[in-house]
C-alpha cells in the first residue's frame, strides 16, 4: 500500500501533485493515509465541480495539519491517486475560520503539468491569467458553502512567492514527521 501523502514533494525540480479529487467531480474526495484509500468527503454545494483535478502536495504540511493543496489547471481529468508532475504558477493566499473559531492559513497552490507531458495546455507556467484568477477564486468561495467553514481571499504569490510557502510546509512536514 503506498502512502501517497509521504511520496517525496519533489523531482527534478518540478512539483509532485497527488489527485484526490478529478476535475468536474460534484463530490469532494479525500485520502485517508491511515487506510490509503481515497474516500468520499462531503457533496459540493448544487451545481458545482471541481474545475481541474484537485489534491495535494506530499510530504508538506500547512497550518491546518494537512498537506498543502494543490490545483492542477490542464484540460484533462485525470483519477484519484495520480501523481502529476508539474510546474508551479502561483497561490491563492486564503485565511480560513473553521466552525470552531479557530483561523488558519489555507492556501491554494495552483500548478500546470509539466511542458513535456502536456505541451497543448493553454497556461504557460509564468502565471496564472487575471480572469482565470477570479474564476479560482469564486469556486473556493463557492466550495465551502455549508460546511460551517469561512473563507476570506488575501491575494494571490507568484511562482517564486508560491514556491518559498512550499518549502515552508516541507520544513513543517520533515519537523514533525522526522525521526
Amino acid at each position: 500500500m503506498t502512502n501517497y501523502s509521504k511520496l517525496p514533494t519533489t523531482s527534478r525540480k518540478l512539483f509532485r501533485v497527488v489527485v484526490e479529487t478529478p476535475r468536474g467531480s460534484a463530490v469532494k474526495l479525500a485520502y485517508e493515509p491511515k487506510t490509503g484509500v481515497f474516500e468520499y468527503s462531503r457533496p459540493l454545494p448544487v451545481g458545482n465541480t471541481y474545475p481541474y483535478d484537485w489534491g495535494f502536495v506530499p510530504s508538506t504540511l500547512g497550518d491546518d495539519g494537512d498537506p498543502l493543496d494543490g490545483l492542477v489547471i490542464h484540460q484533462a481529468a485525470t483519477a484519484p491517486g495520480v501523481v502529476i508532475k508539474c510546474d508551479l504558477l502561483g497561490a491563492l493566499r486564503l485565511r480560513q475560520r473553521d466552525p470552531d473559531g479557530s483561523k488558519v492559513r489555507n492556501d491554494r497552490f495552483i500548478f500546470c503539468p509539466r511542458k513535456e507531458d502536456a505541451p497543448d495546455e493553454p497556461v504557460a507556467a509564468a502565471d496564472v491569467p487575471g480572469e482565470l484568477r477570479r474564476e479560482i477564486e469564486q469556486f473556493f468561495l463557492s466550495s465551502v458553502l455549508g460546511t460551517g467553514k469561512k473563507i476570506k481571499v488575501k491575494g494571490w504569490q507568484d511562482a517564486a512567492e508560491a514556491r518559498t510557502s512550499l518549502k515552508k510546509g516541507m520544513k513543517s512536514f520533515k519537523r514533525k514527521f522526522a525521526g
